[in-house]
């Protein structure tokens, strides 16, 4: 089975798709050998680890897609990758979903920001009009060969914008035809059951877990009280 298909079912399953974040071939074959179902490769952990930088639009396209194509040489899993913000305009996004694919990847996500981005969790984040993300979204979908390859549609707007416009731009999104929305750091458990309720049986929803990061990772606090 294709591993687009299979990514597909696991997102059909009720159950949560836990994706550790990946940013080389050993970290790759340590999360199949785990058992994870899918890995998840992190533009902030590549950045670090290539170059030694923060995610700040440094990595270029040519660098990722390299590292989708040597994991997908290496291990069997569906491969979620970072597409920043498709690299530019609806034209450039086109050329990613391509790209991206032909190297291996199972799913890209493709994020709202201005350029030069930012990691997800780190303040000094904007977000582009709402229409030029949907564009860059039907570009994404127009784009792809394979319709199993998942497009995932990620908004920054929260952090300074509110959960309600964050909100907004995701059901926008979805209309446009993404497969599943990234609402960006919500900042409680409050945040997080209101966006699930926003969507529950519309659209799967991608949660971005880092410790230390602006979303809490409640189990982690609890056990810790």
């Amino acid at each position: 089975m294709k591993r687009t298909t299979r990514l597909r079912q696991l997102l059909n399953d009720p159950k949560i798709l836990v994706a550790p974040g990946v940013y080389d071939g050993a970290g790759a074959r340590l999360v199949q050998a785990l058992g994870f179902q899918a890995g998840y490769l992190s533009g902030y952990q590549t950045s670090a680890s290539v170059l030694g930088q923060p995610d700040v639009g440094y990595l270029t396209m040519t660098q990722m897609v390299a590292r989708v194509a040597a994991m997908s040489e290496v291990v069997d899993l569906p491969l979620i990758a970072d597409g920043d913000t498709g690299y530019g305009n609806p034209l450039n996004v086109r050329l990613a979903v391509r790209e991206y694919e032909r190297a291996g990847a199972a799913a890209i996500h493709v994020e709202d920001q201005t350029f030069p981005k930012r990691c997800g969790h780190m303040l000094g984040r904007d977000v582009i009009d709402r229409e030029e993300m949907v564009q860059k979204i039907r570009a994404a979908v127009d784009a792809r060969r394979d319709p199993d390859f998942v497009i995932i549609a990620r908004t920054d707007a929260r952090t300074t914008r509110g959960l309600a416009e964050a909100m907004e731009r995701g059901a926008a999104y979805h209309e446009a035809g993404a497969d599943v929305l990234f609402i960006e750091s919500p900042e409680s458990e409050e945040e997080m059951r209101r966006t699930c309720e926003r969507f529950r049986g519309v659209v799967p929803l991608l949660s971005n877990q880092i410790e230390g990061g602006r979303t809490p990772i409640a189990e982690l606090e609890r056990r810790y009280e």
